[in-house]
């Protein structure tokens, strides 16, 4: 069982790119012009297919759902994504259960490296997207300076964690947040799908 986790998730590594927005850089050793990706992907946390890695809740007002992707197009063209209602509420979000479930599996960031990227379908540009860490025994740690900067389009953004003193083995959970701080009429609709932690 354990095997068929690991190539499952295998799978996902080499299907999920790191690079911005999932554009590729052209090797410039001369392999005929051939797309060679330049950054690795060192972890997928969720993807959503096949009901999901992880178990997500909306909290705060806010509802959570695995749903069709409603754009699969662009950087996603993938059949399942997650799916955030908002009430309108200031401070709602979705948070998410172990990484590894039962058997919580840490992050080690010295390793695999410091940056989350999540793929993200946004109602409006210009909304602030919030991404915590919580843990065991340490204090969460938030990235609070991330925007949307296209609406009804997918795009990667990227949270860097690597100057916020992260502490390898302590971390087991996600929060994420969109308009975070703001308050709305309520009923907008973000989709999010591919977290991944890369190396640059």
């Amino acid at each position: 069982m354990k095997k068929i986790f690991f190539l499952m998730a295998m799978a996902s590594v080499m299907a999920i790119s790191c690079t911005k927005d999932g554009d590729d850089k052209k090797n410039e050793g001369g392999n005929g012009g051939e797309q060679t990706p330049t950054e690795v992907v060192s972890r997928v946390f969720d993807d959503f297919e096949n009901g999901g890695m992880l178990t997500w809740t909306g909290s705060g007002g806010a509802s959570f759902e695995i749903a069709d992707n409603p754009s699969k197009s662009g950087i996603n063209k993938t059949d399942k994504v997650g799916k955030v209602t908002a009430s309108g509420a200031q401070w709602e979000f979705s948070w998410s259960t172990a990484f590894g479930g039962e058997e919580v599996d840490f992050v080690n960031f010295s390793e695999d490296g410091y940056i989350v990227k999540v793929d993200v379908y946004s109602p409006k540009a210009n909304s602030p997207v919030y991404l915590k860490f919580e843990g065991v025994d340490v204090g969460a740690v938030e990235i609070t300076n991330v925007t949307t900067t296209k609406a009804n389009e997918w795009e990667t953004l990227e949270f860097d964690y690597e100057t916020f003193g992260m502490v390898d083995g302590a971390y087991k959970n996600f929060v994420i947040l969109f308009d975070a701080g703001v308050t709305t009429e309520g009923g907008e609709v973000f989709y999010f799908d591919n977290v991944r932690l890369c190396a640059e």
